[in-house]
């Protein structure tokens, strides 16, 4: 999920940790950097660039550079900081395997994409979690107040943003300095706007995870968070089987990709997140409350679930 911490978490570790290893490097916005024109060969020479002190080395192209990292890596103990990877051949570039580097490194992955790391053979994963209540409070205070603990006057205030946030560390810091300076009046109604259209930075930002999913993964994450957060998760497959595509390794993806999570067999979803959804659906269907697509959907799923049993989604469409 972005925002939750990840690079922040990594950048702690590089920090804390680089300086035991014989090497290091933080390869940052990998995602972004893959994009660009031999952004993956900068990438690798970057990352020789940083072990051995500064020396610019040439790999050419992608190929030739396996082996340079091969040959000047392998003996020695280094710390790799791979940030926002969304592309297993990002992996298989940069940290192609444990041959490449010397007993002892550490290659440390931030993604949003769980599936990645259990495709590249990733011997740990940690799943980052949202702030407990308190630290979530705190963060949100030094960056609208610069100090531990809220005004008086803006206790409930402070609350109703951390509770809107849940949880989420970037949100509380956009949030959190938008907010600095401004009156209660300006809190409120800044809260009240946030409750009916998410922040655009925040939007933005999430909706990355979503544009990586393919277009039948995208109708059932905006169905879901449209329509089914909360629903047994076997009886949501049930209902939304009976269209021509199969849900269960949607539901399997949207999973890994920290969009949604099951608990207790139940599809629950990140307040914000679900927003997000909510808003993609006026987005790119401004008359979306009267569209025959997403209007018909609504008022059927409005009646109740059940009812979906003896409805074929396909034949709304």
């Amino acid at each position: 999920m972005g925002g939750i911490g990840k690079t922040t978490i990594a950048k702690a570790v590089y920090n804390y940790f680089a300086a035991e290893f014989e090497g290091s490097s933080f390869l940052a916005n990998v995602r972004e950097t893959s994009k660009q024109h031999l952004g993956l060969v900068q990438l690798r020479e970057t990352l020789l660039f940083d072990m051995h002190g500064g020396k610019n080395l040439k790999v050419g192209n992608i190929h030739r550079g396996i082996n340079i990292i091969q040959e000047r890596l392998c003996n020695k103990r280094v710390l790799v900081i791979l940030d926002d990877v969304d592309d297993l051949d990002q992996l298989k570039t940069l940290a192609g395997g444990h041959e490449w580097f010397g007993l002892g490194s550490r290659i440390v992955i931030t993604t949003r994409n769980k599936h990645l790391l259990t495709s590249h053979g990733v011997s740990g994963i940690y799943k980052v979690q949202g702030m407990k209540e308190k630290r979530a409070l705190e963060l949100l205070n030094w960056n609208a107040f610069k100090r531990e603990k809220p005004l008086e006057d803006y206790l409930a205030l402070s609350d109703r943003v951390v509770r809107y946030t849940d949880g989420l560390p970037l949100a509380l810091v956009v949030l959190g300095s938008f907010l600095c300076g401004r009156t209660e009046d300006q809190w409120q109604s800044a809260i009240h706007n946030l409750e009916k259209k998410p922040d655009k930075k925040l939007y933005q930002i999430l909706k990355i995870s979503y544009d990586a999913l393919q277009d039948n993964e995208k109708r059932l994450f905006l169905d879901i968070a449209c329509f089914l957060v909360g629903e047994d998760k076997d009886y949501v497959t049930k209902v939304l089987g009976s269209s021509n595509f199969c849900p269960i390794i949607g539901i399997d993806v949207l999973t890994d990709m920290s969009l949604i999570n099951v608990d207790f067999n139940r599809l629950r979803m990140h307040h914000l997140i679900e927003e997000v959804g909510k808003e993609i659906v006026c987005q790119e269907s401004p008359e979306a409350a009267n569209a025959v697509d997403y209007g018909l959907q609504m008022m059927f799923f409005t009646f109740s679930l059940k009812a979906l049993e003896q409805i074929r989604l396909k034949e709304l469409c």
